[in-house]
C-alpha cells in the first residue's frame, strides 16, 4: 500500500499533462530500437541517441521504433514533438498504474496496456510490464520500463519473412502485438488453473500446512490478472468501433478475433473467482470435518473412562471399613469388572456406529 501512495503523490497538485515518471523500474539508459522494413528487406537498429534514430525513419517503409525505459522525461517529451503527440498522452505513458485505455487523436492512435511477463513456462510472479503504444499512418512507436518483452515471436517473424507482416502495414504489426499479450494471458491464466486445482487435490488429501496461505496466494494472484486483463476487453471494444483510417478493414478481422480470445479469457477468469471461493468453503469444511472427528475421539475417550473413573473413585475413598478391601481377589476383580465396562462400551458404541 505505501508504495502505491508514493507512486500517486508524484502527481499530487501537478496540472493535467505534466510529465512524471512514476514508476520504481530504472535502467541506466534508456535503449532504443528501430526495425524498418517492408516486403523486400528489414533493418534493425540500436541507438542510444533519439536524433540519430529518427534520421533512420524511413515513411514508405513501415518503422516500429521500441523505446525501453520510461524515466527519460525529457526523451519521451522530445519523441512526443516529433510525431505530435498530445501531452496527456505522454502523461499516461509515464503513469505505470494507468488502467488499459485507447483513443483515437485522428492523426494517431494511443493504447496503453498490461503486459504480463513469464519465464520457464510459468509467470514470473505475475509480474506485470506497463506498456503503450502509438500508430500512425507509417509507424508504430511501443513505449516500455524495461528491456525484455514477450514479442520476440514477432522480430522472428519480421526477419524470416515469414506470415502476413512484411506484406502489411503498421495496423497489422500493432494488432501482431496486441495478440501477442493476449495470448499470454492465456498461459497466465492457464498457470493459475493449474496452480489453483492443485490446492483442489491438497485439500481432498491429508492436512497439508500452509494450504490457507495457498488459497489466499491464489486469489490475490486471480485479482491481480483480472485487474490487468478485464479493462482491456472494453478498450479493445472501442478499438473495434472506431471508424479510423490508420486501420484497414482487413486488419480489423485480425482485431475481432483478438477480441473473442479476450472475451474467453475473461470468462475463464471469471470461473477462477467461483473455484477460489469453493476452495476456501471446501477448506472450511475440511477443516470443520477434521475437528469433529477429533471431538468425536476425545469424546469416545472421555464417555469410556467416565465409569472407570468412577469406579476408582470409589475404591480410592479412604474409609476404614469398606468389605472389599480386605479380600485377596478384590483388586483383581475390580480390575476385570473395569475391563468389562470398557469392553461393554466400544461394543455398545459400535452397534450404534459411533465408532
Amino acid at each position: 500500500m505505501r508504495k502505491k501512495t508514493n507512486k500517486t503523490r508524484k502527481k499530487t497538485g501537478l496540472s493535467p499533462g505534466s510529465l512524471v515518471h512514476t514508476g520504481e523500474r530504472f535502467q541506466e539508459k534508456v535503449s532504443l530500437q528501430l526495425i524498418k522494413y517492408d516486403l523486400d528487406s528489414v533493418d534493425t537498429y540500436e541507438e542510444s541517441s533519439l536524433d540519430k534514430l529518427l534520421e533512420k525513419l524511413d515513411s514508405k517503409k513501415v518503422n516500429w521504433i521500441n523505446v525501453n525505459g520510461l524515466h527519460d522525461v525529457s526523451l519521451i517529451e522530445k519523441l512526443g514533438r516529433k510525431f505530435d503527440i498530445h501531452p496527456l498522452v505522454l502523461e499516461d505513458i509515464l503513469q505505470v498504474e494507468h488502467m488499459p485505455k485507447f483513443e483515437d487523436y485522428e492523426s494517431y492512435l494511443f493504447l496503453t496496456l498490461k503486459m504480463l511477463g513469464e519465464a520457464s513456462g510459468k509467470p514470473v510472479s505475475y509480474g506485470r510490464e506497463h506498456l503503450s503504444m502509438i500508430l500512425g499512418d507509417y509507424f508504430l512507436i511501443t513505449f516500455q520500463e524495461t528491456e525484455g518483452d514477450v514479442f520476440d515471436v514477432v522480430r522472428e517473424s519480421l526477419k524470416n519473412g515469414t506470415g502476413r507482416l512484411r506484406r502489411m502495414g503498421p495496423d497489422y504489426l500493432f494488432y501482431r502485438l496486441i495478440d501477442v499479450i493476449v495470448d499470454h494471458y492465456f498461459l497466465v491464466s492457464d498457470n493459475l488453473e493449474e496452480e489453483l486445482d492443485d490446492i483442489e487435490e491438497l485439500l481432498l488429501q491429508k492436512f497439508h500446512d500452509g494450504i490457507s496461505e495457498k488459497i489466499m496466494q491464489g486469489k490475490k494472484r486471480m485479482i491481480f490478472i483480472r485487474r490487468s486483463i478485464f479493462p482491456l476487453k472494453d478498450e479493445l471494444r472501442k478499438l473495434r468501433q472506431s471508424d479510423t483510417g490508420l486501420i484497414r478493414k482487413g486488419t480489423y478481422r485480425f482485431i475481432d478475433d483478438v477480441y473473442d480470445h479476450l472475451q474467453h479469457i475473461v470468462s475463464t477468469n471469471e470461473g477462477f473467482r467461483d473455484l477460489v471461493t469453493s476452495l476456501l468453503e471446501l477448506h472450511m469444511s475440511v477443516n470443520s470435518n477434521r475437528m469433529n472427528n477429533v471431538m468425536k475421539t476425545l469424546t469416545i475417550f472421555a464417555a469410556i473412562f467416565m465409569p472407570l473413573t468412577f469406579i476408582a473413585g470409589i475404591y480410592g475413598m479412604n474409609f476404614e471399613y469398606m468389605p472389599e478391601l480386605g479380600l485377596s481377589w478384590a483388586y483383581p476383580a475390580v480390575l476385570f469388572l473395569m475391563l468389562t465396562v470398557a469392553l461393554a462400551m466400544l461394543i455398545y458404541m459400535r452397534f450404534k456406529k459411533w465408532l
